[in-house]
C-alpha cells in the first residue's frame, strides 16, 4: 500500500476510483469484492467500505441482486453538481472566515505547501481535501457545512478525472489556493466569497472539458470489460 494512504480503506477507493475513470472499467461492468480484496492484498473490510464511497460518489451502484456495478460519468451530473456547489459553498467559506481558528489557518497553510510540493494526483487530491476541511472547519456542525460536504464528496470523481487527463490542473488549483489563503488571513469575507467562488467556476470549466474528452474517448474499441 502506498505510504502516502492513511487507511486501507482510503487506498482501495483512490486505487479504485483511479481505474474506473481510466476506462478500466466501463459503464455496467461487474466489480466483485473478493477478488479486489485479494488483488489490491488487503482485507475485504476496506473494499466494502469503498464501494459504498464509490457509490456515494456516484461511480458505481449497488443492487441486493446485481451486486456493484460500475456506472458512467455524465456531463449533466458534473454541471449541476457545479451549480449547487457555486451557490452554497461560497456561503459557507465567507462564514467561515469571520471565525477561522489561527491553528487551522496554519494547518491549511502547511497542507498548501505539501500539495505544491507533490506530482502525484492521487496524493494532492487527498490534500486537498484536507486543505479546505482546515479552512471551513469553524461551520463544521452547520446544516450548511453537511450539504457542502455531499456535493464535494459527489464532484470527487470530476476532479480525479480532469486531473487524470491533464496534470496542469494541480499547479492552477494551487495558485487559487494560495489566493484564497490569503483572503482568509487578511479576514475579508467578501474576497473568501469571491474566491470561493472562483475556484469553483473554474474547475467546473476544466472538469467539463476533460469529461466531454473522457467520454469522446469511451467511444473508442480500446477500453476492456471486466
Amino acid at each position: 500500500m502506498a505510504r502516502f494512504y492513511r487507511t486501507a480503506q482510503q487506498y482501495v477507493l483512490s486505487t479504485l476510483r483511479a481505474e474506473i475513470l481510466q476506462g478500466l472499467y466501463p459503464a455496467n461492468t461487474h466489480l466483485r469484492q473478493e477478488e479486489v480484496a485479494k488483488r489490491l492484498h488487503v482485507s475485504t473490510t476496506p473494499v466494502r467500505e469503498a464501494f459504498r464511497d464509490l457509490r456515494a460518489e456516484g461511480l458505481v451502484s449497488i443492487d441486493p441482486n446485481k451486486g456493484v456495478v460500475t456506472r458512467g460519468l455524465t456531463l449533466a451530473d458534473a454541471t449541476g453538481i457545479y451549480e449547487l456547489r457555486m451557490m452554497l459553498e461560497p456561503m459557507l467559506a465567507q462564514r467561515a472566515c469571520a471565525q477561522i481558528a489561527a491553528a487551522e489557518l496554519d494547518a491549511a497553510q502547511r497542507t498548501h505547501e505539501a500539495m505544491v510540493a507533490t506530482a502525484s494526483p492521487e496524493q494532492w487530491s487527498l490534500m486537498n481535501e484536507e486543505f479546505h476541511a482546515h479552512l471551513v472547519k469553524g461551520e463544521a456542525q452547520t446544516r450548511l457545512f453537511d450539504l457542502c460536504e455531499s456535493l464535494s464528496r459527489a464532484a470527487r470523481p470530476y476532479v480525479s478525472l480532469s486531473m487524470h487527463v491533464n496534470q496542469d490542473i494541480m499547479a492552477s488549483n494551487n495558485r487559487e489556493h494560495a489566493g484564497l489563503l490569503a483572503a482568509y488571513e487578511a479576514g475579508d469575507a467578501d474576497a473568501v466569497y469571491a474566491q470561493t467562488r472562483g475556484h469553483l467556476e473554474n474547475t467546473r470549466d476544466a472538469v467539463v472539458e476533460y469529461v466531454n474528452q473522457w467520454l469522446a474517448d469511451d467511444s473508442q474499441p480500446h477500453r476492456r470489460s471486466g
